[in-house]
């Protein structure tokens, strides 16, 4: 461990012990919580009971005085659970905290019976959003209402919070996507069961593993337990309305359809309640091949397909007030046709592909005492998948001009997942908010890999393989069968001390583990602040610092044990001969190739450090400019290790051709600014808007990515593969009169890097990826690309008469219609940077054109 980390974990760990001591030494005096009860046209309740419940304490009672006021004094820290209710009246409950400073007066609006509702509190918002851990002005929030009202597609709802990460701040397996608590890497329940989404929350939070910039969080719905609620929703999206892909000769067959039921409600005692959904999603359109053949150039539209069904259910109980039981089952199954073909793939180089993914989660709240919470999660997770099948022939690649053949992918993986975690919060005195826990995953993998057993050539360009002579012929040879288990575990503590009304500070450490590095100083210290300068908070300033370690990805793993010269050998033969690749002369080669880590790998980690300033511009608006310095140190790249030596052709180790090494010697500098708009203008536009300046720098392009020069890194220092400079993403909802209602999704971003090539073997490495002399990586600079997606909405209400003749408007009949690309702009996806290919300074696929999408939403409440 160096020096500096180890003077900042030192010095973290002694501020929480003398802060923690201070607090439970410090006196504090109870608060007044008060506040005013009314019905739902503000005339006031007198006489309600109103009820103060702690488990420290004894339940307080009061009732509410002829001008609907009730208060309480001397209320000490802690968690409290409040209930008001009167007859004729829905009982009103939520949780408040109590601490140091006065609570803000309450205003509880209670409803008639017959309209019966639910109130749900989040513990993790409070009031008085001066904190550290609660969201902020650069925080992206997306409820229920808004997220349905933007134009996302069912299976892309990840696809839209996405452009709102940054990516130097993203791990070596991207996102980090956490699903009612559980983390993963993907959003696999049906999109009517997302309940809120958050996006940089709490940033330099201990109690998770990476940076809120590359952190979502996604809570899911719940049944309620005083009324049933469902909803139908169905789409069809064809090609009727679509405009032609850039690249295609005609308009491609497009046939979207999405079918999605949901139903919950109260479970008899009204003590518990369930919540499910489930959503049939089928996906048939056409893949656009752009190659060029001896024949000349290939352009077809290529019918491909996927089907994905998925279910969710939520069973939860409160057995009494201080206790919450919630149990979720979810199913994902995902069905590909002709996956990876389009582009310079061949229709025959489709393959079929399928995913089917279990998960199952148990979890448990309990108030403890009355400042005490404690949340206890258990995971289990069962995933399946295939692709591909066996080759009978080999496959034929040109570099960037065509590629044909059956496809050399043949591979099947089951994993079994466990994870158990628990969290104890405590709110002790003097403004102190105590969090601590600790996480343990297992994950079982079992793998079978039998790609490329037929083989694969590979010409540098059309003029090699209009000669025959290929540059290398690789094959595969062995047992493609492994296993193998990943353990993690990492534990956390922080305090959130709020020093005084105007300044809030945390102090965090988290140790994060894993059983397949022996890296075991994986110690990361987290600090943040929020300082109001005025007392009235408009202006807040806000920063923080920490480091974040990651993991060896399980394909890393999986590769390393397949590819061990044992279990598998590849073959890789040079200047092979065409067709029969072993009736070659001197030049074939059958030593074998492998993948191996490198013994004592690191744990790569990102340190990360920002300052803000987040001001209020009225009551519905916040403005915050942002500053952040990153840096990735021990990041994962692979490397030749036996290539051969400069200026020879012997290389290090006789008995192998190549040795493609993992090892943790990769590094990334970044530094962005970001300004975010929170907010709304005037009565109708409710958008949140975020423009990045940034400029990141690394030299890797990823895990198993090799560089020019084994020998030599210099040239792979440049722009990150994803550094785009200029990125502007805004999300928005306008409201129009007579129940219509627009969404908008707005995604504009400047061009990204891509390397430069020769196409050519120079060093005999076996590896085509040579470049000019006096090029470095990622020289070249694509073109920007811009999209804006719309949708137009038009809400019915649905009347129903109820006994006695009482009409109550309870359901909704929702027709929408949504425009994705309303531009029609070309964007390219990637820019050729072979030199030897047809293609050499342009791309050859983009993203898809304007395509029109019909949709009805049937809401109802009983």
């Amino acid at each position: 461990m160096s020096g500096f980390k180890l003077v900042v974990i030192s010095v973290v760990t002694i501020l929480i012990c003398l802060l923690a001591a201070r607090g439970e030494t410090s006196s504090q005096a109870g608060v007044a919580v008060s506040g005013s009860i009314v019905d739902e046209s503000a005339g006031v309740i007198p006489g309600a009971t109103v009820n103060l419940l702690g488990q420290n304490s004894a339940t307080r009672s009061t009732t509410s005085k002829a001008d609907g006021a009730f208060g309480f004094e001397g209320v000490a820290p802690g968690t409290y659970v409040l209930r008001a209710e009167i007859a004729g009246f829905e009982t009103y409950q939520t949780t408040i905290v109590v601490g140091q400073e006065p609570v803000a007066r309450l205003k509880i609006t209670l409803r008639v019976r017959a309209l019966e509702t639910d109130v749900t509190v989040e513990a993790d918002e409070p009031a008085d959003a001066f904190s550290t851990s609660a969201s902020n002005g650069a925080t992206l929030r997306m409820d229920d209402d808004f997220r349905r009202a933007l134009p996302i597609v069912a299976n892309d709802f990840l696809g839209v919070v996405g452009n709102f990460f940054y990516p130097a701040a993203q791990g070596s397996q991207g996102n980090s996507v956490i699903v009612d608590g559980v983390e993963g890497d993907q959003i696999e329940v049906p999109s009517a069961a997302i309940g809120t989404v958050r996006l940089n929350r709490n940033p330099y939070s201990a109690l998770y593993q990476h940076p809120g910039q590359a952190r979502v969080e996604v809570s899911t719905k719940r049944g309620r337990r005083s009324r049933y609620d469902g909803a139908f929703e169905m789409s069809d999206r064809n090609s009727l309305f679509a405009a032609r892909n850039a690249f295609a000769t005609s308009t491609e067959d497009l046939n979207r359809r999405l079918l999605q039921p949901t139903f919950g409600g109260p479970l008899p005692g009204k003590k518990s309640s369930f919540y499910f959904t489930a959503q049939r999603f089928v996906h048939d359109e056409s893949a656009v091949v752009n190659a060029e053949t001896p024949t000349g150039t290939v352009v077809a539209n290529v019918p491909t397909s996927h089907d994905h069904n998925s279910v969710f259910a939520r069973i939860q109980a409160w057995p009494d007030a201080l206790n919450t039981m919630t149990g979720t089952y979810g199913f994902s199954g995902h069905d590909y046709s002709n996956r990876d073909a389009g582009g310079f793939n061949l229709a025959e180089r489709g393959v079929a592909a399928g995913r089917q993914k279990h998960t199952l989660t148990l979890s448990h709240r309990l108030l403890r005492a009355s400042n005490w919470q404690n949340d206890f999660l258990f995971g289990f997770l069962d995933q399946e998948d295939h692709a591909g099948s066996a080759a009978t022939a080999p496959a034929i690649d040109v570099n960037d001009a065509f590629s044909s053949g059956p496809s050399p992918s043949f591979t099947r993986a089951n994993r079994r997942s466990f994870n158990l975690e628990n969290t104890a919060r405590y709110l002790g005195r003097a403004g102190h908010s105590l969090s601590f826990g600790g996480r343990l995953r297992t994950d079982h993998v079992d793998a079978f890999d039998a790609s490329n057993f037929a083989g694969t050539y590979e010409f540098a360009d059309l003029q090699a393989f209009a000669g025959r002579t290929p540059l290398f012929f690789r094959v595969n040879r062995g047992d493609p069968n492994a296993a193998f288990s990943v353990s993690a575990a990492n534990g956390y503590v922080q305090d959130e001390i709020r020093v005084k009304s105007q300044l809030t500070l945390t102090f965090g450490l988290r140790y994060d583990w894993q059983s397949t590095t022996s890296d075991r100083n994986n110690f990361a210290p987290r600090f943040a602040f929020a300082f109001a300068p005025e007392n009235h908070k408009k202006t807040i300033v806000r920063g923080g610092a920490g480091i974040f370690y990651d993991d060896l990805t399980r394909s890393a793993i999986e590769k390393s044990l397949l590819l061990d010269g044992a279990h598998l050998r590849e073959i890789v033969i040079s200047d092979p001969s065409f067709p029969n690749p072993f009736s070659s002369g001197a030049d074939v080669s059958r030593l074998p190739s492998t993948v191996r880590v490198a013994p004592g790998i690191r744990s790569p980690y990102l340190s990360e450090a920002s300052l803000g300033v987040e001001r209020e511009l009225d009551q519905r608006n916040r403005l915050t400019a942002e500053y952040s310095w990153f840096r990735g140190t021990h990041l994962f790249r692979s490397r030749n290790i036996n290539a051969p030596l400069p200026g020879t052709d012997l290389r290090p180790d006789p008995g192998f051709l190549n040795i493609n090494q993992i090892e943790s010697s990769a590094f990334l500098h970044s530094q962005a600014l970001t300004i975010s708009w929170r907010g709304r203008s005037g009565r109708f536009f409710q958008p949140y808007a975020q423009y990045v300046f940034s400029e990141t720098t690394n030299n890797m392009s990823g895990t198993f990515s090799v560089p020019a020069n084994n020998y030599d890194l210099r040239a792979e220092t440049g722009p990150a593969d994803d550094d785009a400079r200029h990125r502007f993403n805004m999300i928005g909802v306008v409201a129009l009169p007579r129940g219509f209602q627009t969404g908008l999704v707005l995604s504009v971003s400047s061009g990204l890097p891509y390397d430069i090539t020769t196409g050519f073997d120079d060093n005999n490495d076996t590896v085509a990826n040579d470049r000019p002399p006096g090029i470095t990586r990622n020289t070249g600079r694509g073109t920007g690309t811009a999209q804006l997606d719309v949708r137009i909405s038009k809400s019915f209400a649905v009347v129903r008469v109820q006994d006695g003749g009482q009409a109550q408007r309870r359901d909704t009949f929702d027709l929408i219609v949504d425009v994705f690309n309303a531009m029609n702009r070309t964007n390219f996806k990637a820019i050729v940077g072979d030199m030897s290919s047809p293609f050499f300074g342009r791309a050859n696929v983009a993203a898809p054109a304007r395509t029109v999408q019909f949709s009805a939403r049937y809401t109802l409440r009983r």
